[in-house]
């Protein structure tokens, strides 16, 4: 489960994109982004592709509470045209999430933190050479009683290829420059969706990083620097 990804700068995300209009002015790199912050999104809510900042954590346009849903910052595509939650986004609300990369914790490689603190070994997975993927995801507009929320949520998918599947089993679903105007539009048909998760991209590598990732509080580039195996990380 993608609950940290490290995002791009604006002009790393103006170079991929060649968007007409964003709302990315002055974004930086952030290196640990945690779910409810807000991210940068690629979008089409009225037939033009925008880029924009959403709430990481997607709130369905029925919602009816005051307080935002829990655990929605990731959808399992293979549930996604079942479950209420998503799908209205899979079917016709589909976006694009900028990334460098994301982070995901070995279950089955025991650390110890700086503090002392039992834990599970983190990883950065990147495509080598590449400083921006997109990662396939899903929006909403919410009107609440005090505001209007964009938000979004990520695709995952089963880990493609043993490598990754040995640290862990889900990753995100990552798309091809190619496929990027099939997701976006609304009318792409069901069939030619679930065609685009499954050649989505498997071309990743990974390296430990410092247990610090851990706490979302800590942002630093020094986050996605490799560490040794052996010893404490953190």
């Amino acid at each position: 489960m993608c609950g940290r990804y490290v995002t791009p700068d604006a002009r790393a995300m103006e170079s991929y994109f060649h968007l007409g209009r964003h709302n990315w002015k002055g974004w930086i790199t952030r290196y640990n982004v945690g779910p409810t912050q807000p991210v940068p999104i690629v979008y089409m809510p009225q037939g033009e592709v925008l880029g924009d900042v959403a709430r990481w954590g997607l709130i369905p346009s029925w919602w009816k509470k005051d307080t935002p849903p829990t655990m929605t910052f990731n959808a399992r595509s293979e549930e996604a045209a079942s479950k209420p939650t998503w799908r209205h986004g899979i079917r016709s609300a589909r976006c694009l999430m900028p990334a460098r990369g994301w982070y995901e914790w070995n279950e089955h490689e025991p650390v110890k933190t700086a503090a002392g603190r039992a834990g599970h070994q983190p990883y950065y997975f990147h495509a080598p050479d590449a400083e921006v993927v997109a990662i396939a995801g899903l929006w909403s507009l919410w009107h609440g009683p005090h505001a209007t929320v964009l938000s979004c949520a990520l695709l995952t998918r089963e880990a493609a290829g043993t490598d990754i599947a040995a640290i862990h089993h889900r990753m995100p679903v990552v798309l091809r420059p190619a496929d990027f105007a099939a997701w976006l539009s609304p009318d792409t048909p069901a069939p030619e969706v679930a065609g685009l998760i499954a050649q989505s991209r498997g071309d990743f590598v990974a390296h430990r990083v410092s247990t610090q990732v851990n706490n979302v509080r800590n942002e630093s580039s020094d986050l996605i620097d490799e560490v040794p195996p052996e010893g404490e990380i953190g």
